[in-house]
């Protein structure tokens, strides 16, 4: 606990370290323990304002395949590979925004389609004519910037899972994702100590209990 506020205060570049399963064990009671009360607020915020959750209809084999793997692996590339800008890191950001312009295009989401399209188009310019040394040099002088800003990323996209009155939906958003922020927060810190491997491993065990929770109820 200690170890992880000291880090969320001021977030730094760190060299992977051994994963200790004790560690693990502690930064999963903190997030379900935390999420208890964030739950009631945002069950009280719905229902103050009529919002509800938007309902995925999905089997639930497909529930488990996306919710559990594909999910974790996607958001984990898109949000939090970038904050080590390795080679192989670019690679899998880059690869995973051409699957969802892809995805994109099968669903006919022109906006969607091109705003990722623009977006790819010039963060592969800026790979182009900026050196990937420079590009690192710089993300690490202002590191705790690009952190805080993949916790907000992360949860506000969240909040888009909501559906209603669209005004509450904007001005309470920050609520409607606080359990993916203060998630975001907790996988910004074991990916920057022990890698993206088990970020995506932690990001999994969570949905596991999420997933198995809704085809619970």
């Amino acid at each position: 606990m200690t170890e992880l506020l000291s880090f969320l205060k001021n977030p730094v570049y760190a060299q992977n370290k051994k994963p200790n399963s004790k560690e693990f064990i502690s930064l999963l009671m903190i997030y379900f323990l935390t999420i208890l009360p964030l739950g009631f607020i945002i069950y009280a915020f719905c229902k103050f304002f009529n919002i509800t959750h938007k309902e995925i209809i999905l089997t639930p084999w497909m529930k488990l395949l996306v919710g559990v793997i594909l999910a974790p692996i996607y958001e984990e590339f898109i949000f939090r590979s970038l904050l080590k800008f390795k080679k192989i890191n670019i690679l899998l950001f880059i690869t995973t925004l051409f699957g969802f312009i892809f995805y994109s295009i099968s669903k006919s989401r022109t906006e969607v389609t091109t705003f990722l399209s623009i977006f790819v188009l010039s963060f592969l310019c800026l790979l182009i004519f900026t050196s990937r040394t420079q590009i690192e040099s710089y993300i690490s002088s202002r590191f705790k910037y690009f952190f805080y800003a993949s916790i907000l990323l992360f949860g506000l996209l969240h909040a888009t899972n909501f559906t209603g009155n669209l005004y509450a939906i904007i001005a309470f958003s920050l609520i409607l994702g606080s359990p993916q922020l203060v998630l975001g927060a907790i996988l910004g810190y074991i990916r920057m100590n022990y890698g993206l491997v088990y970020s995506i491993l932690f990001h999994m065990i969570v949905n596991t209990s999420i997933v198995f929770s809704l085809l619970g109820s």
